[in-house]
């Protein structure tokens, strides 16, 4: 892809950033073609495109590593340069633009920036509080960048553009959750409606949506009940509620006991998040089959994951199968110590499916089943 290929302002300044970008990497057309979006973006939609601008935006994004903004004062321009050096010392929890040109960059990337965000949620790309905290320091950022943009010099259509990416992404954000908070009606969530199960669901859904808008481990504690319940490990209400506290510490709020004594003695034995005096050793039948419960629900739901992973074509990698060996021992381990007969055919399911996966060709050319374990460094 050459100068002429781009749609970036026609200007010696501009040709001369790009040359300089294209010396950052021997190949790759679409890390070219990614770093040229922003000055493209400004050579369409501002009102007097700055050619400064907009080689300092080329050369930003095409940086693998950031390199002094001084030494393109001569190979692109003085000014470019500066600009360059003005968009690294940017601080976006105190927005001050130097010049129209800054102003110019920061709408571009703004308006990019806020194009994939709404992507993600579109896409349904947000998995976990973490990653909806993510996108909404995000748009905090923007907002807080574009109020500074539009008190100062506006840039006109850029500015307009800007504004209407953020508004439309916020309330995208707004509406994902209130759809995904709806998906967690206890009535969608596969569990007998026994007044003390509704009752318990209830209060977990809302000790966690206190802190984590898309549910926290609202899902996965009514996932684990539902796999107890469905396979017909056991349809008791009390191991169900127990379940429904797999992940779910009493620091801030009721404890399980509060609901009843046995809920409470259940949570102490099967609840990682029961510990210290908390922890109850010895095991229960009942306990068991929450246990076993939880092992089976993890370990299809790795086994969902991977195999979304297939479909996307992405890789497997040395962690995942060393994940998925340790799900398959707990839940050979879980058959071996007489798990519920209810279980059985799932289990060995798993079993089955994980095996295929971990024996694959392409599988044990990363890892044998059996290998010693990676040392992650840490």
């Amino acid at each position: 892809m050459s100068f002429k290929d781009t749609k970036l302002l026609r200007h010696p300044t501009v040709e001369r950033a790009y040359d300089e970008m294209r010396k950052f990497f021997l190949d790759g057309e679409d890390f070219a073609a990614e770093a040229c979006r922003a000055g493209e973006l400004i050579t369409a939609r501002a009102q007097n495109p700055d050619p400064d601008a907009i080689a300092a935006a080329v050369l930003m994004d095409g940086m693998i590593v950031r390199y002094q903004a001084s030494s393109f004062a001569t190979t692109v321009s003085p000014r470019a340069a500066e600009i360059l050096q003005n968009l690294y010392d940017f601080d976006v929890d105190h927005p001050k633009f130097a010049s129209a040109a800054e102003q110019q960059v920061m709408l571009a990337h703004s308006i990019i920036g806020l194009e994939s965000i709404q992507q993600t949620i579109r896409s349904g790309e947000l998995y976990s509080t973490m990653d909806y905290e993510n996108v909404k320091r995000k748009l905090e950022a923007n907002e807080k960048c574009l109020l500074a943009a539009i008190e100062g010099q506006p840039e006109g259509g850029m500015a307009a553009a800007a504004v209407e990416s953020l508004l439309i992404a916020k309330s995208s954000l707004d509406d994902y959750v209130r759809q995904t908070q709806a998906k967690l009606a206890f009535e969608e969530s596969g569990l007998p409606d026994h007044p003390l199960v509704r009752e318990v669901y209830e209060y977990m859904k809302s000790a966690n949506l206190k802190d984590h808008p898309l549910g926290g481990y609202t899902d996965t504690n009514a996932a684990i009940a539902r796999t107890i319940f469905e396979t017909g490990a056991s349809s008791d209400p009390e191991v169900l509620c127990a379940a429904l506290f797999n992940q779910y510490g009493k620091s801030d709020g009721k404890a399980p006991g509060d609901f009843s004594p046995r809920i409470g003695e259940l949570w102490k034995e099967t609840s990682a998040w029961a510990w210290g005096e908390d922890k109850k050793k010895e095991r229960t039948a009942d306990g068991n089959i929450i246990r076993h419960g939880a092992h089976l629900y993890f370990m299809e739901s790795e086994l969902e994951g991977l195999a979304k992973w297939k479909r996307e074509e992405r890789e497997m990698n040395v962690y995942a199968l060393e994940q998925l060996e340790d799900s398959k021992d707990r839940i050979t381990q879980a058959l071996a110590d007489g798990a519920n007969s209810a279980y059985t055919a799932r289990m060995q399911q798993a079993i089955a499916q994980a095996d295929r996966i971990m024996n694959a060709p392409e599988s044990l050319k990363i890892r044998k089943p059996g290998s010693p374990r990676i040392d992650p460094g840490w």
